[in-house]
């Protein structure tokens, strides 16, 4: 009787398993066999050959490939970083509701719904120096010498404006994880301290924010996750310019596949990319996860 109800709680998470194996394991395996091959498509002559660890010894010994790890750190602890404090600033404030708290909410998730690629059109026209409303607002304010320059032509630049447009999209969904963790903290703790005497940013410090730290977890490491295979703004507002100032990963594995067409580096770098996410996703467990055991 025990092994035919452990078989049927089997069946129903069978369906799962294989949407799993399809959809995640089957291109996963594929990357992996495919960084060991040496696979060119401008010579088919030459076929697919097996290339052992080469990709990945070039991967740690050019030079253009560290900085371009260097860059990704950046973008992706700046965009993360910045979104985290904005979130939690907008989260704390929304945690109050007041008259019309939910239009102001409505209206917060609208950069959250476009997508990434009309972001980046977006962001291309507001920062245009011939018609661009922040450009103008900048030359108004008396700050014209930022605006000599096109700010997506300057190479100090070009990848904090990255930054700053990937955190207008995404700081709503980090808003929408921590309102729901503040939302779910109960009321007697602050009772409590509030009889001890603690002031507002001790109940911050020592309440707040501890029992937030799942909800930050899991903002942070969905974020982090997504920013490292950033592509469609990189794309569309910088094209990984000005030179090479704006590409990550993720825009040099498309460049090496699709314009090299090194199949098998592009793999590889891929593969770097998942690496540095499961090391970003441990860091968290350990750092904002207080060292628990999440296995």
């Amino acid at each position: 009787m025990d092994l035919r109800r452990r078989f049927s709680g089997f069946t129903y998470v069978l369906p799962a398993l294989v949407f799993i194996v399809v959809i995640f394991m089957i291109p996963l395996t594929y990357t992996v066999v495919m960084s060991f091959l040496r696979w060119n498509l401008l010579r088919p002559d030459l076929g697919i050959r097996a290339a052992g660890f080469s990709n990945y010894e070039r991967l740690f010994t050019d030079s253009f490939t560290l900085e371009t790890i260097g860059r990704t750190f950046y973008f992706v602890v700046g965009s993360v970083l910045l979104e985290l404090l904005v979130g939690l600033s907008i989260a704390l404030a929304l945690d109050t509701e007041f008259k019309g708290w939910k239009i102001v909410q409505s209206i917060l998730l609208v950069p959250f719904m476009i997508a990434p690629v009309v972001v980046g059109f977006v962001w291309r026209f507001i920062l245009n120096n011939d018609y661009g409303p922040v450009i103008h607002f900048l030359k108004q304010i008396g700050l014209s010498g930022l605006t000599d320059k096109p700010l997506l032509s300057n190479p100090s630049m070009a990848m904090p404006v990255l930054i700053l447009a990937d955190a207008w999209e995404f700081t709503p969904f980090v808003v929408l994880v921590l309102l729901a963790g503040l939302k779910s903290i109960p009321y007697e703790p602050y009772e409590a301290a509030f009889v001890d005497g603690a002031g507002s940013i001790q109940r911050f410090l020592y309440i707040t924010l501890p029992l937030l730290r799942s909800s930050m977890l899991v903002a942070v490491v969905i974020r982090t996750l997504t920013s490292l295979r950033v592509f469609d703004i990189v794309f569309i507002m910088t094209g990984g310019g000005p030179g090479t100032s704006t590409e990550t990963l993720a825009f040099y594995g498309y460049r090496i596949a699709f314009q090299s067409y090194n199949i098998g580096f592009s793999s590889a770098i891929n593969m770097l990319t998942f690496g540095i996410a499961i090391i970003f996703t441990i860091f968290y467990m350990r750092v904002i996860g207080g060292g628990k055991n999440y296995d």
